[in-house]
């Protein structure tokens, strides 16, 4: 097999874990190096195979212009929503992405935090911590509680695997076919379209939202979904922003028409921390980094190198968008 020439576009404030795994695991078997902003751009791309885009947001048209022997463009990401993918289409560059089992793991877990964080009113027993007291507040249990998953993807089958060890039931709705195998295991209480999704929001204690943002998706929660959730019910979102009316959602908790909120995205790149919803006692957020741990770098660096060893092989790519 092949070395390939590959230029690597680092992702500003990143952890450095991502840089290290790539370039230790990229470069033992191809020439990896790394693009320098202060360079001239067509110098650095010259005689390029393939280009590694840690963000997907590097994916400028000066650099896909200068990358003219490129015959790969891999993102280490899931979603691709910030991409101009038409741009790589009409140069004739392959763009491949990291399939989302990649951070299911991460994703699962993180959704399953904020949930009992949620029910066991963290925020409220360690101010009441802080007070110099003890046995308040009074918290409750996941079991037997009801989870709708919107989307029923790799995120939404692992938060499912994690829910079912809890007790708690199943809602879903999803618009592909789930596998009768899929649905044995997890003996969900309900399967929808999404045309049915109303009922997820009437009835589920928890709603969470595990769908790509595309066009049709994007702002698909919206503040008649969110007004038909229960008092009690909480809201879950770990995958993008914009699929929901941040400020429907923001408001129905200050006015104390839902119970909880827990999310690891944000309407804007860097949320409104002065927003009064930060300051509820049953609200919280992540940095957008619930999908991002060491398994899940480990695993999309896996999926960089096995499609870089697949072009130097002249094999078909994983995972290609365009």
């Amino acid at each position: 097999m092949s070395r390939l020439n590959v230029i690597y576009l680092q992702q500003s404030g990143a952890d450095r874990l991502w840089d290290d795994v790539l370039m230790k695991m990229v470069g033992k078997g191809h020439d990896v190096r790394v693009f320098d902003p202060l360079s001239p751009i067509e110098e650095q791309f010259s005689g390029v195979d393939a280009v590694v885009d840690m963000g997907g947001a590097n994916g400028k048209q000066e650099f896909v212009d200068a990358a003219k022997s490129a015959k790969l463009w891999q993102i280490i990401t899931v979603g691709y929503d910030f991409f101009d993918v038409d741009m790589l289409a009409r140069a004739g560059i392959p763009l491949c992405h990291c399939p989302g089992s990649t951070s299911a793991r991460g994703l699962g877990e993180g959704a399953v935090m904020f949930m009992l964080m949620i029910v066991h009113r963290f925020k409220e027993a360690q101010q009441i911590m802080s007070e110099g007291k003890v046995h308040l507040p009074m918290g409750s249990e996941l079991e037997g509680q009801s989870l709708g998953l919107v989307g029923f993807g790799a995120s939404g089958r692992e938060l499912a695997r994690l829910a079912k060890s809890f007790g708690m039931r199943l809602m879903i709705v999803e618009p592909m076919d789930i596998p009768q195998e899929f649905l044995d295991e997890y003996e969900p209480e309900f399967v929808g379209t999404p045309r049915e999704m109303d009922r997820i929001f009437a009835e589920a204690d928890f709603v969470s939202l595990h769908l790509p943002l595309n066009p049709e998706t994007k702002g698909i929660v919206n503040k008649q979904k969110i007004d038909l959730m229960k008092p009690s019910a909480s809201f879950i979102n770990l995958a993008r922003g914009d699929l929901v009316d941040q400020p429907a959602l923001f408001t129905a908790l200050l006015e104390n028409r839902i119970a909880g909120i827990g999310i690891d995205v944000h309407a804007a790149v860097i949320p409104d921390t002065s927003h009064p919803v930060f300051q509820h006692p049953n609200f919280y957020a992540l940095p957008h980094i619930a999908g991002q741990t060491r398994g899940t770098v480990r695993r999309r660096v896996e999926v960089c190198v096995e499609n870089l060893n697949r072009l130097a092989a002249g094999e078909d790519l994983l995972h290609r968008v365009v």
